[in-house]
């Protein structure tokens, strides 16, 4: 319930404050995780990735499309990953579809706060850490210098299974999908996008990205099957 007679200013942050925290955070679990983790899920990760793919395609995905074009396509679309919630729960919270914009805020809560505390437990170390990056040409573009910037600065070590980026996103679209299947169509290439660029950027490990799609379903169905048992008690 939204409370009335709340000054504006005060409104937005006790709607959007949880936006705000995310970042703050999600930098605060590799403290965490070096302080209190077992990191040796690494390890079987990378053996378990080498033994399904016949090597690390976070490695061998650029080799076998070695396109710039494709390069920034997909940096585009990973760096697309921080304007999803703010641009589509900005247009839903200012449009006064707040209820839209609350259920999209929990799931996407829930999606984030039960992986930092897997990453805090389970640390795994990402390719962006291990490997090395890729080179020109692939490494020319606008967007690949723009999310390297972030990634670099803005990163934690051990926060790389299951990938937030995967779930995250994937949740977003799957609310969308349900609420405005127009607009959902329009942001499925950027999905898929960031989705390839996990792996093809060096960023995650398939397995990161299975595991991610694996949560995401998870959350949002797990939602929907509460949903409708509390509509049907009523």
């Amino acid at each position: 319930l939204r409370p009335r007679n709340l000054p504006v200013v005060v409104q937005f942050f006790r709607d959007w404050y949880p936006v705000l925290l995310f970042r703050m955070l999600y930098k605060e679990v590799e403290r965490f995780a070096f302080a209190f983790g077992d990191w040796k899920l690494t390890e079987s990760i990378q053996r378990l990735e080498v033994a399904l793919f016949a090597g690390h395609p976070s490695l061998y995905a650029s080799q076998l499309y070695p396109w710039a074009p494709l390069s920034e396509y997909l940096h585009l679309c990973y760096f697309a990953y921080v304007l999803l919630l703010p641009v589509i729960g900005g247009c839903w919270y200012f449009n006064g579809r707040h209820r839209d914009f609350h259920e999209l805020l929990l799931l996407v809560s829930t999606t984030l706060l039960s992986s930092y505390l897997f990453y805090i437990s389970y640390p795994v170390d990402s390719p962006f850490y291990l490997f090395k990056s890729l080179e020109a040409p692939l490494s020319d573009g606008f967007f690949y210098r723009l999310v390297h910037f972030f990634s670099e600065r803005g990163g934690a070590r051990g926060g790389a299974f299951p990938s937030a980026h995967v779930s995250v996103s994937l949740v977003i679209w799957l609310v969308v999908w349900q609420r405005q299947r127009r607009v959902a169509w329009v942001l499925a290439p950027v999905i898929a996008g960031l989705v390839a660029a996990t792996v093809y950027g060096r960023f995650h490990y398939v397995l990161d990205v299975l595991a991610g799609l694996l949560v995401a379903i998870l959350v949002t169905e797990s939602y929907r099957l509460g949903r409708a048992k509390c509509l049907a008690s009523i």
